[in-house]
């Protein structure tokens, strides 16, 4: 199958735009085609366009029921919406997301083991509180204890702590700093992707209504997203939002060419 060496090459060279031609063309010549089916899924998702993607899923599940590829990743997808009961709450306000962290986990096993470790050796300290405390445990205390706890502290300085996706509007709390826009005052979202798919670099920015600045740009790529279950976040938004335009890296730069020509092209994809 030529096309589909052309597709995954132009993938390899991190043209995705390119491929994904590849495969239409392909797919309106052969609509069966299961790997043409499984490509182009894999590029949608990984240009943000989950429901699509899902939708191939799908489609490929009933095409080829010995394989059991198509399932392995529709169950992930299943669990990822389980995580969404894990990693967020639903009050009568609207659906909170919390942060999760990788490094803020790292850190915090560190500060765990290092207040363990520091208890074990608490009868050390004591014998030694009225003469010198010795340099070692000065040394751990400060390392396992101390270090881990301030940076911490600094993470939850700075960026995204929680969001509120509720009723009236989007409620993001940055460290001690609150951001509240109503959905009135949001007129459209930019998905923004890196034609390179091995770029981890996904975002979704969400636009005024009357100026046509941005006032959201949460990260929503695959292992930096600022909430687990993405895919439930970006579609509970988008849920509020209709109009959603999906760019190139860099496109979404420009609000005039971005309200001017990227909302129009979001109804010819509606329509593709």
């Amino acid at each position: 199958m030529k096309h589909l060496k052309d597709a995954k090459l132009l993938i390899e060279e991190g043209d995705s735009a390119g491929a994904m031609a590849v495969l239409e063309n392909l797919l309106s010549l052969s609509p069966r085609n299961t790997e043409a089916i499984r490509m182009k899924a894999f590029i949608l998702d990984a240009w943000g366009r989950f429901d699509e993607s899902l939708s191939l899923l799908h489609t490929l599940g009933k095409l080829s029921s010995s394989d059991e590829e198509p399932y392995a990743e529709l169950d992930k997808r299943i669990d990822e919406d389980r995580e969404s009961l894990i990693y967020s709450r639903l009050t009568p306000e609207g659906r909170w997301y919390f942060q999760f962290s990788p490094l803020q986990m790292l850190i915090s096993l560190i500060g765990l083991m290092g207040c363990f470790l520091f208890l074990i050796t608490s009868p050390t300290f004591f014998e030694h509180s009225k003469s010198s405390i010795p340099p070692g445990l000065l040394f751990s205390f400060f390392t396992l204890v101390v270090i881990p706890w301030f940076l911490l502290l600094l993470i939850n300085m700075h960026g995204i702590k929680k969001i509120l996706v509720g009723l009236t509007g989007i409620q993001v709390f940055y460290g001690m700093k609150k951001i509240e826009y109503s959905w009135e005052q949001m007129g459209h979202v930019v998905i923004e992707y890196d034609p390179n798919l091995k770029e981890d670099y996904l975002h979704m920015i969400v636009y005024s209504r009357s100026t046509r600045e941005p006032l959201f740009n949460f990260d929503i790529s695959k292992t930096k997203s600022v909430v687990r279950a993405r895919r439930h976040f970006v579609r509970l938004i988008l849920s509020y939002i209709d109009t959603v335009s999906y760019v190139p890296r860099g496109k979404a730069t420009n609000k005039e060419e971005n309200n001017s020509e990227d909302i129009n092209n979001n109804k010819n994809d509606s329509a593709a």
